[in-house]
Parts: C-alpha cells; structure tokens; sequence
C-alpha cells in the first residue's frame, strides 16, 4: 500500500486574525472574541497573541479573562466574515488536492499524495500554501505532515505560528498529554487517569484489548489513534455529495495599486479563472464578492447580487468594478484584490424577456469567453489575452490555475 501523506491545516487564532484584518489597530493590543461580550458569563472563542501572552485561554468565562487582563479587548463574533475566509482559504486548498476535509471554521485535513509528484515535494505544496494564506489573505497556519489524520492533527498543534511540524513516529509525541489525541474529551481523560494512563504514550503501550475493558470499543480505536495505525479516509465533496458553496480567487500585487486601471488589469485575470473553473463545474452564480486590501493591512468586502444567474467572467467583473467604485478610493493603495461567487447552482435561470429590457445574460459573451478558454487549453495560458491584460505584465503575468510556479513570488488564486 502506497504510503500516504495527509496534511492538517489549522488557522491561527482565527477569529481574532479576521478581526484583526478588518481593523490592524487591533494587531497592538490584547484583544479576543467572545460569545457575548455584553453578558460576562460568555466565553472566550479566541484571541490574539498579545491576550495569549497575557495567559487568556479559549473557552474560559469573560470574566475570568478579564481578572487576568483588564485591559482586555472583548470583540463580539461576526460569524459571516468567518465564513467568508473560511470558504476563501478552503478554495485555495482546493488548488493543490481534491481531497480536503474540513474540521471546524478553521481546520481541513489535506491528503496531497497524489499531488506530490506535480508540485515536486511535500515542502513545495507547504511552503506555497504558507505563503499564499499569508501574503494573499492575510491569515497564518500551523500545518501538521504525517501518513495518518491523526498524527497530522498533533503535528499542527505542534507546530508553531505559521509554521509546519513532521510527525513520523510515535516517539515524538510520545510525551503529550492523552486528552491531545482527537475526540479524547474530560471524561474520557478522567478515566484513563484513573487507571494510570496519563500520556499517549500510556496508551499506546496498553493492549487494545486491556483498553476495551476500560473504555469499550472506542478503546481499540484510541488504541489505532495513539499508535499512528489510524487509516481513516480524507474526504472530498464528491464523497460526502456536497454542494461547492463559493468559487474565488485572490492576488496580492508585486507592487501598490494606486489607480483604477491597474486594479482592473489584476480584476480581469482573476474573473476570468472563476468562471472558467465554473463551467468546469458547470455551475451558475448569482451573488458577487469582492474583497480588497490596502497597504496598511485595512480589508473591505463587498457583495452585490444578479436577478438572474450567470457564469460568464464578464459580469464577475463589471459589478466587482461597481462595487469599488461605490465603495472604495485610492486615497491609500491596495496591495491585495480578490473575487469569489456564490449561491451557486447547477441550473440556469429560466427569465422571462423583453423587448424593452437590456439582455442579461449574453449568449454571444458566453461563446466568446468558451472559445478563448479551448484557445488556451491547446496553447498555453498565455496564448490569448485581452488588450488590458497586455497593458502591464508586471501586474497581469500570473495564471491562477495553470502556472503553480509563480504561487511562491506574485500570484493569486
């Protein structure tokens, strides 16, 4: 059996990093987010380093943190913006491996075995997947590698702020705690306390036949766990027939965009790979997300809706277009741009027309941008581009799908 590599990505302090990219101001300060910040009996959902440091804890009362720090920052959750990155960081595992698991908001598990051959090595997909969450938007990860869900689990915890941590054998987290092994809860710790099991490593060395008597069948499966022989299979949304909620892509420009004309050179680009990768899904949107980032770390998103569905990357543009102009100016310039769509669907609309009524949806556009993705397909990603995309190189020369080398300098999803 051909030996797997499964990764786990999980988001660092992931509320409190959204919070913080919509105000920066927040980076100086401790600060956590907390399920009812208006009633003290709340928890804490998370927190940045600075709280971290001041010994905040996850899941601790507000008030408790509040003793340890007073001076605390309390955020109030906004669940939609997590969302959002939460789909715009899954999109872009969807990049490098069909296989991807979520586990929360803000954890997926990656099996990239397969794709290990095309990226050319483990340390490839993860230094590009380090840069790409941090430069393109705006969060960090801590990866854990190994062959099995679980020891990649540990080896996140493990690792350190955006960083990665191998796990190959069981020797290296032999010395953690038994409760850090997934779905080993209070209880279940309390248990194994009782019984002188303190550590994984306790619980590897038991027979599983020994931990079935204390724990029932879910003792052979710890067993499985503490011994790294977890075989567990990483999903996929064909898998489990989910639907794919959002398709985008980012970039984060090799130098500050200070005038509508360079914004719409990198717009187009990225337009362009969404409604490809939409009819590859044979898939319609109707709801149109844009979101920038200027150089002071400040992030907008913006959203609008069709009253009809399409896919065609010229309307992606046109009201990503529309939505910066009503909402944004270059009095500071943006670094970062990026789109996605929503409420999709695998139908087109059925619209009533009208004589008196501009078309909505262009069948002439659709059979002009199908042609222009058949051209590139046979050609090359850069055989054919519009006139405004020639304009700057600089800015254009990124393919968001294709060209995985410039992942690691310029390019956007």
């Amino acid at each position: 059996m051909r030996k797997r590599t499964i990764l786990h990505c999980d988001l660092n302090c992931f509320f409190a990093s959204v919070e913080m990219l919509y105000n920066p101001e927040l980076r100086n300060i401790p600060m956590a987010v907390a399920g009812d910040p208006e009633n003290r009996h709340g928890i804490i959902l998370a927190k940045n380093v600075l709280a971290k440091k001041k010994g905040i804890k996850t899941a601790e009362s507000i008030n408790e943190a509040l003793r340890k720090c007073p001076e605390l920052l309390i955020r109030k959750p906004d669940y939609n913006s997590y969302q959002y990155f939460s789909e715009l960081v899954r999109n872009l595992y969807y990049e490098f491996t069909d296989r991807v698991e979520p586990f929360g908001m803000d954890e997926c598990w990656l099996d990239i075995t397969e794709s290990i051959s095309y990226f050319g090595s483990v340390q490839n997909i993860v230094d590009q997947l380090l840069y790409r969450i941090r430069n393109e938007i705006g969060l960090t990860l801590s990866i854990g590698i190994a062959d099995n869900k679980i020891y990649a689990k540990l080896g996140s915890d493990l690792a350190t702020e955006d960083s990665f941590r191998y796990i190959n054998s069981l020797e290296e987290i032999r010395h953690m705690p038994a409760d850090a092994l997934l779905n080993v809860g209070y209880h279940t710790y309390e248990t194994l306390k009782t019984f002188g099991i303190y550590t994984i490593g306790d619980i590897a060395d038991k027979p599983a036949a020994y931990l079935n008597e204390i724990l029932g069948k879910y003792g052979n499966t710890l067993y499985c766990y503490a011994n790294g022989n977890d075989l567990g299979y990483v999903g996929k949304i064909d898998d489990e027939h989910e639907e794919i909620k959002s398709i985008s892509n980012s970039m984060t420009s090799v130098r500050d965009l200070y005038n509508i004309d360079d914004f719409k050179i990198i717009l187009t680009v990225l337009c362009d790979s969404v409604s490809t990768r939409l009819r590859e899904h044979g898939l319609y949107y109707r709801t149109i997300h844009l979101i920038v980032r200027n150089n002071k770390l400040e992030v907008r998103t913006m959203q609008t809706s069709l009253k009809e569905n399409s896919d065609l990357g010229k309307d992606i543009f046109d009201n990503a277009v529309m939505l910066f102009e009503r909402n944004c100016d270059f009095s500071i310039p943006y670094r970062s741009i990026g789109v996605a769509v929503s409420k999709l669907s695998s139908k087109k609309d059925i619209c009533q027309t009208s004589l008196f009524e501009k078309e909505t949806y262009s069948l002439k556009q659709k059979k002009q941008e199908v042609a222009l993705e058949q051209i590139r397909k046979r050609f090359g990603v850069n055989s054919i581009s519009s006139l405004r995309v020639l304009e700057d190189s600089d800015l254009s020369h990124f393919t968001p799908k294709e060209e995985k080398e410039y992942y690691s300098f310029h390019n956007g999803r």
